[in-house]
């Protein structure tokens, strides 16, 4: 099992720096950092699409990536172009995480906001507008309800082909859908990462019952998809218990939630790796 860290990006950006490099030396497949400008409790959060390819030139093999990025929150052309920059420098190590976006206040500040119905299929337009930049040869039309297009050309292509992965987020009905149709992995929160609205190990299973059904629709291999989950760090028992849980309930890939407050998380995630990642 593939074992990966989200850490929060309102932590000091060099220890989130120096905890990737060490998270590529301890054996980790993927590091994600979360995307937002502004949360209830701080407004201090680095750019995450600025400081992925920074944390690409100081790794060699670590994927990166977003948990998860709110897809309407910047234009959807932008954001592929960010992605696909982020994937080259990297030399393929891009993970674009995605969700549909909640915090009303940091849109409003920075972006726009549109309500939940608009803003569903605002980002399922987008997705479409974004793959097709990352895959088509030629400059692309697109006239959507809410994503416009015209003659838009995107070189250079990401490196990973067709394009990079899309991870998704959220475990509502509609980004389970969502998720089926349009991604590559699922990604909800899971213990300890916000509060106790989060699928418990019982409800991912029948989550993941949803997702696998637009998989068969679209007829994309199970096998190809991850399933993950965040859990958040804490003692040592109960994490190896949580995760055995979930990895009973069909998940595939361990995400570590860290929230990288000192420079203890340096050496606890080397800790996790051994007693945790290393049992699957």
């Amino acid at each position: 099992m593939k074992c990966g860290i989200a850490v929060t990006g309102r932590a000091n950006p060099k220890l989130i720096e120096r905890l990737a490099v060490e998270a590529e030396r301890a054996g980790y497949d993927y590091f994600l950092v979360t995307d937002h400008f502004m949360l209830p409790n701080s407004n201090n959060h680095i750019d995450v699409w600025s400081f992925l390819p920074y944390l690409a030139a100081k790794t060699v093999t670590l994927r990166l990536g977003t948990a998860v990025t709110p897809i309407t929150f910047r234009p959807p052309g932008m954001l592929a172009k960010m992605a696909a920059t982020t994937d080259y420098l990297s030399g393929g190590r891009l993970i674009v995480g995605v969700g549909f976006g909640w915090y009303r206040p940091e849109f409003e500040g920075y972006s726009e906001w549109h309500e939940n119905r608009e803003r569903i299929a605002f980002s399922l337009e987008a997705i479409e507008l974004m793959r097709r930049l990352w895959t088509e040869p030629g400059p692309v039309n697109f006239n959507g309800k809410y994503v416009h297009a015209k003659s838009a050309a995107l070189e250079p292509k990401p490196i990973q082909k067709p394009c990079p992965p899309i991870w998704w987020g959220g475990h509502l009905p509609v980004s389970l859908r969502a998720a089926g149709k349009y991604a590559d992995g699922w990604m909800p929160i899971g213990p300890r990462w916000f509060d106790e609205s989060y699928p418990k190990p019982d409800e991912y299973s029948r989550m993941k019952k949803v997702i696998l059904d637009e998989l068969n629709k679209r007829k994309y291999p199970e096998e190809k998809f991850v399933f993950t989950t965040l859990i958040n760090r804490t003692e040592i028992q109960t994490l190896r218990r949580d995760v055995e849980q979930y990895v009973d309930a069909g998940m595939t890939h361990f995400t570590l939630g860290e929230k990288a407050e000192n420079e203890k998380c340096l050496q606890e995630i080397g800790r996790v790796a051994k007693e945790v990642g290393g049992s699957f």
